[in-house]
Protein backbone atom coordinates (compact mmCIF):
# COMPACT_ATOMS: atom_id res chain seq x y z
CA UNK A 1 0.00 0.00 0.00
CA UNK A 2 1.19 3.39 -1.32
CA UNK A 3 2.32 5.76 1.53
CA UNK A 4 -0.71 8.46 0.85
CA UNK A 5 -3.37 5.84 1.00
CA UNK A 6 -1.60 4.61 4.58
CA UNK A 7 -2.01 8.69 5.34
CA UNK A 8 -5.55 8.12 4.60
CA UNK A 9 -6.80 5.40 6.54
CA UNK A 10 -5.27 7.50 9.53
CA UNK A 11 -1.12 6.47 10.06
CA UNK A 12 0.47 9.65 11.04
CA UNK A 13 3.78 10.85 8.95
CA UNK A 14 7.06 10.42 11.46
CA UNK A 15 10.18 12.65 11.63
CA UNK A 16 13.85 11.55 12.67
CA UNK A 17 15.45 14.05 14.71
CA UNK A 18 18.63 12.78 16.29
CA UNK A 19 18.07 9.45 15.88
CA UNK A 20 14.93 9.92 17.55
CA UNK A 21 11.67 8.94 15.73
CA UNK A 22 8.85 11.38 16.03
CA UNK A 23 5.12 10.72 15.13
CA UNK A 24 3.52 13.79 13.92
CA UNK A 25 0.75 14.77 15.06
CA UNK A 26 -1.13 18.45 14.12
CA UNK A 27 -3.94 17.67 15.63
CA UNK A 28 -2.64 17.81 18.54
CA UNK A 29 0.20 20.16 17.47
CA UNK A 30 2.79 18.20 18.79
CA UNK A 31 5.56 15.33 17.60
CA UNK A 32 5.42 12.10 19.93
CA UNK A 33 8.26 10.09 20.74
CA UNK A 34 7.69 6.77 18.87
CA UNK A 35 9.59 5.07 21.75
CA UNK A 36 8.33 7.06 24.72
CA UNK A 37 5.12 8.77 24.11
CA UNK A 38 5.41 11.17 27.24
CA UNK A 39 7.75 12.90 25.41
CA UNK A 40 6.17 15.39 23.43
CA UNK A 41 7.68 18.45 21.72
CA UNK A 42 5.22 21.36 21.28
CA UNK A 43 5.28 22.90 17.76
CA UNK A 44 4.18 26.02 20.05
CA UNK A 45 7.24 26.00 21.30
CA UNK A 46 9.36 26.15 18.17
CA UNK A 47 10.13 29.54 16.39
CA UNK A 48 9.60 30.26 12.57
CA UNK A 49 12.55 30.62 10.78
CA UNK A 50 13.03 33.71 8.65
CA UNK A 51 11.96 31.92 5.57
CA UNK A 52 8.45 31.31 6.93
CA UNK A 53 8.60 27.25 6.00
CA UNK A 54 10.40 25.75 8.76
CA UNK A 55 11.08 25.39 12.70
CA UNK A 56 14.09 26.17 14.58
CA UNK A 57 14.19 24.70 18.47
CA UNK A 58 17.10 23.49 19.90
CA UNK A 59 16.78 19.79 21.15
CA UNK A 60 18.37 18.13 24.13
CA UNK A 61 18.98 14.78 23.17
CA UNK A 62 19.30 13.18 26.80
CA UNK A 63 16.16 14.39 27.53
CA UNK A 64 14.40 14.15 24.23
CA UNK A 65 12.88 17.75 25.11
CA UNK A 66 12.94 21.28 23.74
CA UNK A 67 15.86 23.23 25.25
CA UNK A 68 14.93 26.97 25.86
CA UNK A 69 17.50 29.56 25.83
CA UNK A 70 16.72 32.44 28.83
CA UNK A 71 19.23 35.14 30.37
CA UNK A 72 19.99 32.92 32.89
CA UNK A 73 21.58 30.15 30.61
CA UNK A 74 25.26 30.99 31.24
CA UNK A 75 26.86 27.52 30.58
CA UNK A 76 26.40 25.72 27.40
CA UNK A 77 24.49 22.59 27.08
CA UNK A 78 26.49 19.48 26.85
CA UNK A 79 24.29 17.06 24.40
CA UNK A 80 22.11 19.90 22.38
CA UNK A 81 21.76 20.88 18.96
CA UNK A 82 20.04 22.91 16.70
CA UNK A 83 16.94 21.63 14.82
CA UNK A 84 15.61 22.72 11.52
CA UNK A 85 12.23 20.90 10.71
CA UNK A 86 9.36 21.52 7.98
CA UNK A 87 6.62 23.44 8.69
CA UNK A 88 3.13 21.76 8.99
CA UNK A 89 2.56 21.74 5.20
CA UNK A 90 5.78 19.96 4.94
CA UNK A 91 5.62 17.80 8.29
CA UNK A 92 1.97 16.86 7.00
CA UNK A 93 -0.20 17.92 4.25
CA UNK A 94 -2.74 15.27 4.80
CA UNK A 95 -3.35 16.71 8.08
CA UNK A 96 -3.24 20.63 7.45
CA UNK A 97 -5.76 20.07 4.63
CA UNK A 98 -7.70 17.67 7.53
CA UNK A 99 -7.69 20.49 10.03
CA UNK A 100 -8.87 23.19 7.80
CA UNK A 101 -11.46 20.91 6.87
CA UNK A 102 -10.47 20.94 3.27
CA UNK A 103 -9.81 17.12 1.27
CA UNK A 104 -6.83 15.15 1.83
CA UNK A 105 -5.65 16.13 -1.98
CA UNK A 106 -5.91 19.79 -1.14
CA UNK A 107 -1.98 20.66 -0.33
CA UNK A 108 -0.03 17.39 -2.25
CA UNK A 109 0.43 19.19 -4.97
CA UNK A 110 2.85 21.65 -3.67
CA UNK A 111 3.70 19.60 -0.95
CA UNK A 112 3.87 15.79 -1.54
CA UNK A 113 3.80 13.40 0.92
CA UNK A 114 5.96 12.03 2.67
CA UNK A 115 5.99 9.38 5.48
CA UNK A 116 9.27 9.74 7.40
CA UNK A 117 11.23 12.88 7.55
CA UNK A 118 14.85 13.84 8.62
CA UNK A 119 15.29 16.64 10.74
CA UNK A 120 18.27 19.46 9.71
CA UNK A 121 20.54 19.37 12.47
CA UNK A 122 23.27 22.37 13.52
CA UNK A 123 25.83 22.07 16.11
CA UNK A 124 25.56 24.14 18.84
CA UNK A 125 28.65 25.97 18.05
CA UNK A 126 27.70 27.31 14.36
CA UNK A 127 24.09 28.10 15.90
CA UNK A 128 24.86 31.32 17.84
CA UNK A 129 24.14 29.74 21.22
CA UNK A 130 27.87 30.05 22.55
CA UNK A 131 27.46 34.08 21.91
CA UNK A 132 24.48 34.22 23.93
CA UNK A 133 25.73 32.41 26.62
CA UNK A 134 28.85 34.51 26.74
CA UNK A 135 26.60 37.39 26.85
CA UNK A 136 24.87 36.07 29.64
CA UNK A 137 28.25 35.41 31.72
CA UNK A 138 29.00 38.84 31.21
CA UNK A 139 26.05 40.72 32.62
CA UNK A 140 26.09 38.01 35.53
CA UNK A 141 29.68 39.60 36.10
CA UNK A 142 28.08 43.08 35.95
CA UNK A 143 25.37 41.90 38.47
CA UNK A 144 27.84 40.52 40.66
CA UNK A 145 30.21 43.76 41.11
CA UNK A 146 26.78 45.79 41.50
CA UNK A 147 24.81 43.58 44.36
CA UNK A 148 21.99 46.25 43.75
CA UNK A 149 21.06 45.14 40.24
CA UNK A 150 20.91 41.52 41.85
CA UNK A 151 18.33 43.12 43.99
CA UNK A 152 16.59 44.90 41.55
CA UNK A 153 16.51 41.70 39.14
CA UNK A 154 15.12 40.05 41.70
CA UNK A 155 12.17 42.46 43.12
CA UNK A 156 8.45 41.41 41.97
Amino acid sequence: MDLLKQRKMGILPEIDIAGHLYTVDLRLNELRNVELPNKKLSLDEMVTAPNGRHYLFFYDIESRSILHASSDMVTLPTNAVLVEIPDELGLDPVGMARKYGLSDEYFLKMHPYEKAGKATLTSLDKSGLPEFVVANQKLLQQDLQDPQKITCRKSP
